[in-house]
This record gives C-alpha cells, sequence and structure tokens, in this order.
C-alpha cells in the first residue's frame, strides 16, 4: 500500500510564502548590485578626462556636443575652419597643414604631412576621441593616430568627396572606422543616417543635436506675426507669400505673414521665439536652425510630405537635399551604387517621384512629432488662425525634455564604451 504524503493547506502557502520571499531577495539583491554597478561606472566616467578634438568647417554641431556633454569632465579641443568661427571664438589659431583651402579635401600628401606633424605633437598626445561632423569626410585624416574617431554627418557625408574615386575611398574608410567597437559612425539626423547606411551598409546610428545652448523657450507676443523662414528658390518665395496673402483675404481670416529677412537681418533667438510660428517650405532635410528652433518649442508649418514632393518636382524647392542641387547639376541617379537591397531607390535621384518622396520622409520635419503640416496654401491659411499654438508648444516641451534623458544617456553609454 503506497503512502500519500499530504501537504495541508497552511503548510503550502507557509511554502510559497517563503518561496516569494526567497524570490523577492534575489531580485533586490540583484538590482542592488547593478545599482551600485551602474554608480561605480558612473563615478568612473565622471573621475575620467576626455580630450576630443575637432576641427569642422561648421560652428553649430560641435558647439551643441560642448554644451550637451557639459555635466562630463571632457576638454575641447576646438579648432574651428569655418568662416563663422568669430562669433564662438573657436578660429584654429595655431592649426598646422589644413586651413580652409585644403581642409574639406586634403590630398594623401597632405594627410600623411599632418599625421608626420602631429604624430609626436604633445598636444595631439592628449587626445583621446577626434570628431567630424561637416565634412564627415574629415575622420579619414585622423585614422592613423588610433584614438577613437565619432564620426556624426550633419549633411550629406560625402562633402568634399565628390568625385567617384574619394567617395568609394571614404567609404572603405568609413568601414574601417566602425569595425571598431570603440568608434562611432552617426547623423544627426535620420536622413543622413539612412543615406550613410545606403551606401555603406553600415549601421548608423543617430545622435540628434539638443541645441539647448539658445537657452530660450516660445513665449508669444501677441502683435508679431508669423514668419516664413528662407525659401531658396527666389520665385516660389515671392508667389508663396501672394498666394498665402490672396487666400487668406478669400477666406476672410486675418493673418499677418513677412519673410523672417524682411524682418530680421541679423535676429536672437529671443526675438525668434515672440513669432506665433515659423513657415517653412524647406531647402534642406534638416538644418541646425531647425533643431535650435524646435527645442525652443516654437510651433512649425511644413508642408505635408505630398505637397513638397510635388513642389519638388516642379520647382526644385529642397535645393539642397543633394550635392547635385547645390551644384544645380540635377542628375536621376549617384556616382556610385548603394549597397542595400534593390528596392530602396537612389537617394540622389532628382527626377523619380516615388525616390523623391521615400527620401523625404527621412526628414527631420517628418520625423518629428507636434509639427503642423498644410496640404495646400487655402489649408495652411486655416491652420495658422485653427491651432492652439500654445498647446503645440507645450507639447513640444514635453517631447524635447523627454529627448534630453534620451539622448543624454546614448553620450553617457558611449564615453563608458572608450574608458
Amino acid at each position: 500500500m503506497k503512502i500519500i504524503n499530504w501537504i495541508g493547506p497552511s503548510r503550502f502557502v507557509m511554502m510559497i510564502h517563503e518561496n516569494i520571499v526567497t524570490f523577492c531577495y534575489v531580485i533586490a539583491l540583484l538590482l542592488f548590485i547593478s545599482i551600485s554597478l551602474e554608480k561605480g561606472r558612473d563615478i568612473q566616467l565622471m573621475n575620467h578626462r576626455f580630450v576630443i578634438w575637432s576641427n569642422d568647417f561648421h560652428i553649430s554641431p560641435i558647439k551643441d556636443i560642448k554644451y550637451q556633454l557639459r555635466t562630463f569632465n571632457i576638454e575641447f579641443l576646438d579648432k574651428s575652419l569655418s568662416g563663422a568661427c568669430k562669433s564662438t571664438n573657436s578660429c584654429a589659431k595655431d592649426l598646422k597643414i589644413l586651413n580652409r583651402q585644403n581642409g574639406l579635401s586634403p590630398n594623401l600628401t597632405e594627410r600623411k604631412q599632418f599625421y608626420e606633424v602631429y604624430k609626436n605633437d604633445s598636444e595631439m598626445n592628449r587626445v583621446d576621441i577626434f570628431m567630424c561632423f561637416h565634412p564627415a569626410g574629415m575622420c579619414e585624416l585622423f585614422m592613423p593616430f588610433n584614438r577613437t574617431i565619432i564620426v556624426i554627418a550633419s549633411t550629406r557625408y560625402e562633402l568634399g568627396r565628390h568625385e567617384k574615386q574619394q567617395w568609394t575611398t571614404l567609404n572603405n574608410n568609413l568601414k574601417i572606422i566602425a569595425s571598431n567597437p570603440r568608434n562611432i559612425i552617426a547623423g544627426n539626423n535620420l536622413y543622413d543616417a539612412e543615406y550613410i547606411r545606403y551606401f555603406t551598409g553600415i549601421k548608423t546610428i543617430v545622435l540628434p543635436s539638443i541645441c539647448d545652448y539658445t537657452n530660450v523657450t516660445y513665449s508669444r507676443v501677441e502683435e508679431k506675426p508669423f514668419l516664413i523662414a528662407p525659401i531658396h528658390n527666389k520665385i516660389f518665395q515671392a508667389s508663396f507669400k501672394s498666394n498665402l496673402i490672396k487666400s487668406s483675404k478669400r477666406l476672410n481670416l486675418s493673418i499677418e505673414v513677412k519673410h523672417l529677412r524682411d524682418v530680421y537681418k541679423n535676429y536672437s533667438y529671443e526675438q525668434l521665439s515672440e513669432h506665433p510660428g515659423i513657415i517653412y517650405v524647406p531647402y534642406q532635410v534638416s538644418l541646425m536652425s531647425l533643431f535650435e528652433q524646435y527645442r525652443m518649442n516654437i510651433p512649425f508649418f511644413f508642408p505635408s510630405i505630398d505637397l513638397l514632393t510635388e513642389w519638388h518636382i516642379k520647382y526644385r524647392v529642397i535645393d539642397e537635399r543633394t550635392w547635385d542641387g547645390v551644384f544645380r547639376q540635377h542628375k536621376n541617379s549617384s556616382i556610385i551604387s548603394g549597397v542595400l537591397n534593390s528596392y530602396i531607390p537612389d537617394p540622389n535621384n532628382e527626377f523619380d517621384r516615388n525616390a523623391i518622396r521615400y527620401w523625404l520622409q527621412f526628414s527631420d520635419f517628418y520625423q518629428w512629432p507636434h509639427i503642423i503640416y498644410y496640404n495646400s496654401i487655402d489649408d495652411l491659411s486655416k491652420k495658422l488662425i485653427n491651432t492652439n499654438l500654445n498647446q503645440v508648444s507645450q507639447n513640444m516641451k514635453t517631447y524635447n525634455k523627454h529627448l534630453r534623458k534620451t539622448v543624454l544617456k546614448q553620450w553617457r553609454n558611449i564615453l563608458q564604451r572608450i574608458i
């Protein structure tokens, strides 16, 4: 006869209770260890001093990084080659070999000379990280130094490498850079990240510009007009405002709009923040001024992606989307081939509607939330009047607050990886 061990209800409950207590204890212990390790890594990170070198042709991306990373122990050696460097007191005063004439595209001899001059330089030997934005190809120059390289493209990355062989060589070098886990290949916007991926296959991350250095937020002044941001096609610019005024009159709406440059030759961030909103017909897919204004929580009005595609086909309004557009030599293909699936269209095809629309979806203004889109001039007129601008601005503010935390965490992880 088998003897069946019977566990009474009270004993059974007690066993469950003991298991739960043990489980909770283990979870609490693991959490404590995790927090302790994280705190240890943070202390190590804050105690580690980084030296970052940049000799960019654009003042704003590196200015933004300085501000984003201001709470870390970082020294920036900013030797700017930008024509606007005086405004940030960052002009290169003692930079050897490179200058504004050869810096965008130094030849092989100049690259070798740069390394020879700096390989035993006391200042250069302190450098932990090289950062390149505009042009991204600047980082080819720093590869022989065997330090961490962070590429964050702020425009199409082949800037300064427009010949086929130059561009192909850049792609190969970016792949070499990306193969080292201490290095980063990124775009400060999704368009440029996807653009790099299309031509290289590199899994390019997005490290967005934050531009909190403005220290300004939306503070509308009622009598101020809506501003129309600069439109590069001057004929379209004139007709756009004229059609908008006609539309408001036809709809019996009272709207005051002015071209930004008719109001200000130069402006402060505070002045921009006092206007009810900014109307865009963009000439680029990503701009530092867009980052600045969005972080200031100023309401944006942009054409829908279908409308912008139509306007670009007809009027070439986004003339800086491609380098061929900048040089007024619109083409239907790139001079090199992409490496992704064939169903992804060529980003430099300026004649195929589907290709243009496909790539426009990655533009900042079609990625960020709380932007007001208009489908026609009449639709814009109505939305200028009927939109709750203060609520839109508040929604932008909430989103920006969350994004700051996310991006700071990205940077913390990157820097911890480099230590």
